[in-house]
C-alpha cells in the first residue's frame, strides 16, 4: 500500500484545522508546522513527522479517528496519532503512560510542548492561562521522564554522602517553629502566580517573595543540609502519585536549592512541575506528625 507522502499529509492538516486558531489568535496550521519541524530538528523520522501534522485532528475534531483508521497512513503513524489524542477527562499520568508506551511518541510531545511554550506564544496570553499552560507541560515533561526502575537505584542505607533516612530526618530542627509555620502556611495556599518566577532580560532568573519564602523555610528548618552530597546522587525522583516520602523531601530540597548555584532556573522548574510542593507538603506532614508525637510523650 502507497502510504500518504509528507507533503499530502501536511495537505490533509491544514485543510483540516482550516480557519483554526490558536490561544493567542494565530492560523493553527503554524503551531502544526513548527511541531513538524521540531520533529525533523530533533531526528525524527517521517512517520514522527506526518503525526506531527496530524497531532491535534482527533482530539480538536477536525478528523475522525474512523477517517485515521482508513486514511493511506502507516500504522506506526496512525499509532502515534492516537497516543497523542487526549481522551476526555484523562489524568495526565495516563496520559503520560501511553506516550511512553508508544516509541517515538515522546519526541513528538516534546516538540508539541516546546512549541508551546516559546516565551512569545506564552507573551501573548494572559497570565492565568500562561501560569496554567507553564504548570501544565512542566508537570508534563517531568512524567514524560519518569522512571520505574529509579527507585532501584535509591541508597537503601547509609552511604558515602548518604548518612541514610534516619540521620537526614534528625537534622530537621522542630524547635524552628517560625519556619515550619511559614512552610505549612505556604503548603495550605499553594498556588503558581505569574510574578513568581522569571527571566526579567537578564542571564539569572528572578524569584518572587512566595517562592523566596518556602526556599527560605526550608534552609530554616534544616531540609537544606550539607550532610547529603546531592551531586552525587540523582534527584530524587516523585512517586507516580506525585509525592515524596520525608527523607527524599531532604534529598530534593537540597539538590533543588543547592542546584540553583550550578543551574539558574533549577529552584523556578521545580516550582512550576510541582517537585517544590511535593518537598514542602511532605516536610510539613512529617514535622505534624513529630510535633504531635513530641507533645503526646
Amino acid at each position: 500500500m502507497a502510504y500518504l507522502s509528507l507533503a499530502e499529509v501536511e495537505a490533509v492538516a491544514r485543510a483540516a484545522h482550516a480557519g483554526q486558531v490558536d490561544k493567542a489568535g494565530q492560523p493553527y496550521a503554524e503551531h502544526l508546522a513548527a511541531v513538524a519541524q521540531g520533529v525533523r530538528q530533533t531526528g525524527g523520522d517521517q512517520e514522527q513527522i506526518a503525526a506531527a501534522w496530524l497531532h491535534d485532528a482527533i482530539e480538536d475534531d477536525a478528523l475522525t479517528e474512523e477517517w485515521l483508521a482508513a486514511a493511506a497512513l502507516s500504522p506506526r503513524t496512525k499509532a502515534l496519532v492516537l497516543a497523542m489524542t487526549k481522551q476526555p477527562g484523562e489524568d495526565p499520568r495516563a496520559y503520560a503512560a501511553r506516550l511512553r508506551a508508544v516509541p517515538g511518541a515522546v519526541a513528538v510531545k516534546e516538540a508539541d510542548m516546546r512549541h508551546n511554550c516559546r516565551p512569545d506564544r506564552l507573551a501573548a496570553l494572559d497570565p492565568q492561562t500562561r501560569v496554567r499552560l507553564r504548570q501544565k507541560y512542566a508537570r508534563m515533561r517531568r512524567l514524560l521522564r519518569w522512571d520505574p526502575s529509579a527507585a532501584e537505584h535509591r541508597p537503601t542505607t547509609p552511604c558515602p554522602g548518604d548518612p541514610g533516612d534516619a540521620a537526614l530526618l534528625a537534622r530537621l530542627d522542630l524547635r524552628q517553629t517560625q519556619a515550619w509555620a511559614r512552610l505549612a502556611a505556604a503548603v495550605a495556599d499553594w498556588r503558581v502566580k505569574d510574578d513568581d518566577w522569571g527571566w526579567p532580560g537578564g542571564a539569572h532568573p528572578a524569584y518572587g517573595e512566595r517562592v523566596q519564602a518556602v526556599v527560605s523555610a526550608l534552609g530554616g528548618i534544616g531540609a537544606v543540609t550539607p550532610a547529603y552530597h546531592w551531586t552525587a546522587f540523582p534527584v530524587p525522583q516523585l512517586s507516580w502519585d506525585d509525592t515524596y516520602p520525608p527523607a527524599d523531601a531532604v534529598r530534593a530540597a537540597t539538590a533543588v536549592v543547592r542546584g540553583e548555584r550550578f543551574c539558574d532556573g533549577t529552584i523556578g522548574a521545580a516550582y512550576e512541575d510541582g517537585t517544590l510542593h511535593a518537598i514542602a507538603t511532605a516536610l510539613v506532614a512529617w514535622y505534624t506528625a513529630a510535633a504531635g508525637a513530641g507533645q503526646r510523650s
